[in-house]
């Protein structure tokens, strides 16, 4: 196909498409599955920082697409501008100023552009951010009245409390009040900056559908003095994963500690760190609103000898437990002799440490010799450095322990579900 294209001009003679067709063409250019709507739990095992960063890798290579396309010519302009701001993605805070004129000065037919965007990914590392800086974000995030996706990762304020270290209550209440209706996904796992509790609490009463919600602390607040005030969890009918912390449980225990205010809970993700889950509290939590749980992300960070007991509650009060998935520090803190939940048939496991010895992955084979579970038929190995290491210098090991199928009866495959010793 040739397009015939002026000298003195940017306007194409277009071949004779129908716009509805060059429509699904910059569609299906420039789409990313999953990524501009919520249809499920994540199927992804990863530790939630990496995965992020690769979901942010194709946002990025399709923001660069989408930007060629409509500077071909006028015509793909006015087609695909709505493409472009499907998904915002904020760097830096040099550029809100000029996102913000962009917003308020584009149009895509009767629609602002600010009308399309499904997404918003505000990462903000490493650059100095003042309060003016969030004042514009809050704005910003009232031309989007349609999100549906909102992953906040950003630095603390210059006059920030160290221990405070709360997200304006500005950027809050623009989610709650301008796009509450339709958000599905709030996740400020990786932000220094957090709501407060009673914050938060607003944006989930005013968001009905959503059904992801990492927000595993909130900020510390005056407010919290007062146990009159505090708003009381919502009922949350839609939510299918959330992301909690041992040390702040309580904030979502509802007022009535025997009611379950999450009845579609299916995905549980905490980190385990001391003081543990090991209390009254956090039992009666699991037992009463986890029953449901088909999988749970475990961020374990004790001692090895105290992985069971965590076993031991998830297979008391987790009947429906299908994969479960266990950060640990090192492959050496899977202890031999454990014992599974027996609804499990997936084991996701993934070591922080990149560079494990050799002995390490001897102990770690040890242990899968012996470990115990009914159900089980995978184990995968989630490290892609580590299982790359395996195969390069370790062949001898694989061979050795994993291919006497008569003391290891199920899969061991590598973190992209293939056999670990091909």
């Amino acid at each position: 196909m040739t397009l015939a294209i002026s000298h003195d001009s940017t306007v194409c003679n277009l071949p004779p498409f129908p716009p509805e067709l060059w429509i699904t063409i910059f569609s299906l250019a420039t789409e990313i599955p999953g990524l501009l709507s919520y249809d499920g739990p994540n199927s992804s095992d990863l530790p939630r920082p990496l995965l992020k960063e690769h979901e942010h890798k194709l946002l990025k290579e399709s923001l660069i697409t989408k930007r060629n396309i409509i500077l071909v010519c006028k015509t793909w302009n006015a087609l695909a501008t709505n493409f472009l701001y499907q998904s915002v993605l904020v760097t830096r805070p040099a550029i809100l100023s000029s996102l913000l004129v962009a917003l308020c000065g584009r149009s895509s037919g009767a629609v602002h552009v600010g009308w399309w965007t499904r997404r918003l990914d505000v990462l903000i590392q490493d650059d100095h951010c003042e309060a003016s800086d969030y004042a514009l974000l809050a704005i910003i995030i009232r031309r989007f009245p349609n999100l549906s996706i909102v992953n906040l990762s950003m630095p603390m304020l210059p006059d920030n409390d160290s221990w405070l270290r709360q997200l304006p209550e500005s950027v809050v209440m623009a989610l709650a009040e301008s796009c509450g209706p339709s958000l599905r996904v709030f996740d400020c796992s990786e932000s220094v900056l957090r709501p407060c509790r009673e914050d938060l609490m607003k944006l989930i009463i005013a968001a009905p559908n959503l059904s992801v919600l990492h927000c595993p602390i909130c900020s510390p607040s005056a407010r919290d003095k007062s146990p009159s005030a505090r708003l009381d969890v919502p009922v949350m009918t839609k939510l299918q994963s959330l992301s909690l912390m041992s040390v702040f449980l309580r904030d979502y225990l509802p007022d009535d500690r025997d009611a379950n205010h999450f009845p579609a809970l299916r995905k549980l993700t905490y980190d385990c760190i001391p003081p543990p889950f090991l209390d009254h509290t956090w039992k009666h939590f699991v037992r009463l609103s986890c029953a449901n749980v088909t999988t749970v992300h475990l961020d374990y960070s004790l001692q090895a000898d105290r992985l069971q007991k965590e076993l031991d509650l998830l297979s008391e009060c987790c009947l429906s437990l299908n994969d479960l998935v266990v950060y640990i520090r090192s492959w050496t803190e899977i202890n031999p002799n454990l014992t599974l939940p027996p609804s499990v048939s997936c084991l996701g496991l993934y070591s922080k440490l990149r560079k494990a010895p050799t002995f390490h992955f001897m102990q770690l084979f040890a242990a899968l010799r012996t470990i115990s579970g009914s159900k089980l038929r995978t184990v995968r190995l989630l490290h892609a450095d580590a299982v790359k290491d395996l195969r390069e210098n370790s062949r001898d090991l694989l061979q050795g322990d994993l291919a006497d199928s008569t003391r290891i009866t199920f899969r061991i495959e590598d973190h992209e579900g293939h056999l670990l010793m091909t």
